[in-house]
């Protein structure tokens, strides 16, 4: 049994290895591109792209991102679009983490693309690894991860109350997003009595960020919850898609909310950068949708934090 047991953990060794190994081709690949390539969305690709956030002061006080001994840096692996990876970014924006990200643009080899289908539990991405997870193992699913990265770093809340009332207000803002045209509509019926219709749960929302259990986002010295990240960026979608919808149909609280969310100062630097991803076509409902960034192509040299 002792015999079969250092087999196992050789075995796992080795995947970790090789693990490693195809993580460093998939950077190495991504270096030997000219800085002047241009990338225009999701599309035909030589290379992933490879990017480095290394914030100069760490939210400690607020956030706990240190790593643990024999840990290995995060590692998020997603599309180079917003999409299902932008949370995660928020949130590691948020709480200033060092990490890097793996952007695939869609067409590259798997072997130039660190076997990510092979690897991701599920076969899609996202994916992460590091802070505990294995390179070999990553963890998928966009919720999972969230709820991974609220754990890991203090974004869940403190008490029992504060906890579960911050994953109420990501499960509630996810069912906002599916009633984005309804928000982004010029003058809409609003009926108040259709609990699931977007303009009633607005009301609901408004109360759960009121409560004394939820954090200010305009007191940048108490640490945010993910069920707040979450909900600012799907407001912060549907402001993209029309400028002034969020205040004209969900009203002023929740602009309120999406403005003082967009000024907190780590946020603010990562939108302000091409590490954020420009909106697609798709993202932002343009009929003919897409993976083509709607502000058109980025040089690969200037996609950095």
């Amino acid at each position: 049994k002792r015999k079969s047991e250092e087999v196992i953990i050789m075995n796992e060794n080795d995947d970790e290895l090789k693990a490693e190994q195809e993580i460093k081709t998939a950077i190495e690949t991504a270096k030997d591109c000219s800085p002047s390539d241009l990338v225009d969305g999701l599309g035909a690709s030589s290379a992933v792209l490879h990017l480095q956030f290394r914030p100069s002061q760490p939210k400690k006080e607020l956030y706990d991102t240190t790593l643990h001994p024999n840990e290995k840096p995060l590692l998020l692996t997603y599309f180079a679009i917003k999409g299902l990876g932008e949370v995660p970014k928020l949130m590691l924006a948020e709480c200033g983490a060092h990490y890097d990200q793996i952007a695939p643009i869609g067409g590259e080899d798997q072997s130039i693309a660190m076997e990510w289908r092979a690897r991701s539990p599920n076969g899609l991405l996202p994916i992460i690894s590091g802070a505990g997870i294995p390179r070999a193992a990553p963890i998928a699913q966009s919720g999972a991860i969230i709820r991974f990265l609220a754990e890991r770093f203090g974004m869940e809340g403190k008490t029992s109350m504060e906890k579960v009332m911050a994953d109420v207000l990501y499960e509630t803002a996810k069912d906002i997003s599916n009633k984005k045209d309804s928000i982004c509509a010029i003058d809409p019926e609003k009926d108040l009595t259709k609990a699931k219709e977007p303009f009633a749960l607005a009301s609901r929302v408004e109360k759960m960020l009121s409560e004394a259990y939820m954090p200010d986002p305009k007191d940048e010295t108490v640490p945010l919850n993910f069920g707040q990240i979450q909900l600012f960026h799907v407001l912060m979608n549907c402001e993209d898609r029309r400028t002034g919808c969020v205040k004209e149909n969900l009203g002023d609280k929740l602009e309120e909310f999406r403005v003082a969310m967009e000024k907190r100062s780590r946020i603010s630097a990562y939108l302000k950068s091409n590490a954020c991803f420009p909106n697609t076509k798709g993202e932002l409902g343009i009929e003919g949708g897409g993976y083509t960034y709607v502000s058109g192509p980025l040089k690969r040299g200037d996609i950095k934090f």
